[in-house]
């Protein structure tokens, strides 16, 4: 089925509505009025309604950064249960983490419950508490601001040196409310012995209240977009005088009066002070109406303290009109429409052009400053051609790139004819008929084409291009013994293209086979060849991979042998490769002994024997998986020398895709 989207004279006027309220705002004239009571709860709440989605700079793979949200705000020394950012490339000045939401949040404050290990036990010092943090917002233009307000502090936890410990006492940060779809985190790393130190956080809460859900303009594009703010006053026991005329703006403007109809208004409304609505049904616009507030005083004053900017539209080359008269606020705080005003005269030039934006000047009387009018220049709408928008179901991580495959939802507005059918391609040469949200299965820079055709054969078309890169890389691992005691272990990472490239990769070695045990040694950036001591029992060699796009590789791991002196040397080595679409493993065992051997290699997928092959030989063998994807594995390598000595040991593999 063909989605489609309300008609572009709504968006239009949801355009101009919001750029006439941010004027108007801006300008000081118009006060936002507070919202219900609502209890401030933790909007970011990974379980909550409206729950944000979750991004940040850089998580390794023993952090989460879905902890950031996930309500869990206890002290705890489990490293998946935070966000951190040990191991960062390029060592940055700041850590950043950003919840978006679907639907906009007025929010006013922040905690944060931080972790370290500096002076703790078994701490190495390589997470501390930021030098700094702050909380910016997205503004609708979708610039990041800071949050303001007059009490506004970023206080952090004070180590306790004498008694340290890993998890801090949460810290508050409170400002004046902002409603946005997205707020960011930053935390400026500390510089401790000339480095910069990781962060870490357990938890991060933004408090506030899901912002109202604005109902959209009408479809109607007859209707108006706006329509004056009826105001009238009145003394108790009289009836109000409303006007038999409104203005109201329709689309493209320009500003014009029609007949309206009020309700009946009973005289128990205005026999005491106080306000009441009245609703008007205006000629001409069928299920539109108005509203016109009514003030109703004891005595009126004639003094006015405030007179209400105006917002009007029109098109190019065509002659604004201003109301005939302005709403004011008196001194006794009611307020009225009907006040008269001398607008100042209007040049050509000024409204000649679309998307101009310009300010009249009105005189009143009694008021000095006078009144402001707001003038916006429209396109008017003349296309043909269906407008067409695509849309991803997410947004890309931090680096720009995708990590998993993302939707795409594809939308086309009529215009002058009916919508016959949308298509989309994905090389901008093979069509294919859309009929629903698909994914994005491809691989690198991906450009995503669009194009929806009208009854009477009109084309409109958009693009939008994404990098895409969902596999994570691989390590293929090399070693040699050297003069027995010892290994020399190479590793060659690689991100096959059109991957985003591998930015680093991570090593550890010790005596436990598994690449979390906690009895290796901590894991270490790869430079160069590195040199693993070898001892009486297995030593394993533990590695990890991370691209651009921030996948990480599963843990790699190889065995050393032994410390023994009848032992035959053999380096064995495995790469997955994709061929026909399909992962074949390939398998290398170099005889790096000095005598000939007898080798055999087993894998879940068969076996291969090599019979006498040369001392410093290399032979290599391929298996084929049949499949599109394989999970981790190893594969078993054996020998045995003409010498009779003996090779047993096994090179590992991770999980890997051509899909």
């Amino acid at each position: 089925m063909h989605t489609m989207r309300p008609g572009r004279a709504g968006l239009k006027r949801i355009a101009v509505a919001v750029a006439a309220a941010v004027a108007l705002i801006a300008a000081g004239a118009v006060a936002i009025p507070a919202t219900a009571a609502d209890e401030p709860i933790n909007v970011a709440l990974a379980s909550g309604d409206n729950a944000p989605t979750v991004e940040v700079s850089y998580v390794p793979s023993w952090n989460s950064a879905a902890a950031l949200n996930n309500g869990a705000a206890a002290p705890t020394n489990t490293l998946s249960a935070m966000w951190g950012t040990w191991g960062a490339p390029g060592n940055p000045t700041q850590d950043i983490a950003t919840y978006t939401w679907e639907r906009p949040v007025t929010v006013s404050s922040s905690k944060l419950f931080l972790w370290q290990n500096h002076l703790t036990p078994s701490g190495d010092s390589g997470v501390m508490i930021p030098a700094a943090w702050k909380v910016e917002y997205r503004s609708p233009a979708g610039e990041w601001l800071p949050v303001t307000g007059a009490g506004l502090s970023y206080p952090l936890p004070v180590l306790d040196t004498a008694a340290p410990v890993t998890s801090q006492p949460v810290v508050q940060a409170n400002w004046d409310a902002v409603t946005t779809t997205a707020v960011r985190l930053v935390l400026d790393r500390v510089v401790f012995q000339s480095q910069r130190k990781a962060t870490s956080v357990i938890e991060w809460e933004v408090w506030g209240v899901n912002a109202p859900v604005v109902e959209p303009e009408p479809e109607d594009p007859n209707a108006f977009i706006d329509s004056e703010a009826v105001a009238v006053r009145t003394v108790t026991g009289t009836a109000p005088e409303l006007p038999e005329r409104v203005w109201v703006i329709g689309e493209n403007g320009p500003l014009r009066y029609v007949d309206v109809e009020w309700a009946p208004v009973a005289a128990s409304a205005y026999a005491s002070a106080g306000t009441f609505d009245v609703v008007g049904d205006p000629d001409g616009y069928d299920g539109q109406s108005v509203t016109a507030t009514v003030f109703v005083a004891a005595t009126l004053s004639d003094e006015i303290d405030a007179v209400d900017y105006t917002a009007t539209i029109t098109t190019p080359g065509v002659a604004p009109v201003l109301p005939g008269s302005v709403r004011a606020t008196y001194a006794d705080g009611t307020a009225s429409s009907d006040v008269e005003v001398d607008w100042a005269p209007i040049e050509a030039a000024q409204y000649a052009e679309a998307d101009a934006i310009f300010d009249v000047e009105g005189a009143v009387d009694g008021y000095e400053p006078g009144a402001v009018a707001t003038v916006f220049v429209v396109e008017p709408l003349s296309q043909a051609e269906p407008i067409v928008a695509i849309e991803f179901d997410s947004a890309a991580q931090g680096s720009g790139w995708y990590t998993t495959a993302p939707t795409v939802t594809i939308t086309a507005e009529e215009t002058a004819s009916p919508v016959a059918r949308i298509e989309y391609s994905l090389d901008g040469e093979t069509w294919q008929a859309y009929d629903e949200p698909f994914s994005v299965d491809a691989q690198g820079e991906v450009t995503v084409s669009a194009r929806a055709t009208s009854e009477d054969d009109a084309v409109g078309e958009a693009s939008e291009t994404v990098k895409i890169d969902t596999i994570a890389p691989t390590t293929g691992i090399d070693w040699i013994v050297v003069d027995g005691t010892s290994a020399t272990v190479t590793l060659t990472p690689s991100d096959d293209e059109p991957g985003s490239g591998v930015t680093r990769t991570v090593w550890s070695d010790g005596p436990d086979p598994s690449p979390t045990g906690e009895t290796n040694n901590m894991y270490a950036t790869y430079e160069e060849p590195f040199s693993v001591q070898l001892t009486e029992e297995p030593r394993y060699v533990h590695v990890q991979a991370q691209d651009a796009a921030g996948n990480v590789e599963q843990h790699a791991t190889v065995e050393l042998p032994s410390l023994t002196g009848d032992s035959l040397d053999l380096v064995p080595a495995v790469v997955q490769r994709c061929v026909s679409g399909k992962v074949l493993i390939a398998v290398t065992v170099r005889n790096a002994d000095d005598v000939a051997a007898d080798i055999t290699v087993e894998s879940a997928f068969g076996s291969k024997t090599f019979a006498a092959v040369k001392a410093g030989g290399t032979v290599s063998t391929t298996f084929s998986t049949r499949t599109l994807g394989v999970s981790g594995g190893e594969v078993a390598v054996s020998g045995t020398g003409t010498d009779d000595t003996a090779y047993h040991g096994s090179a590992q593999y991770g999980a890997f895709t051509c899909g």
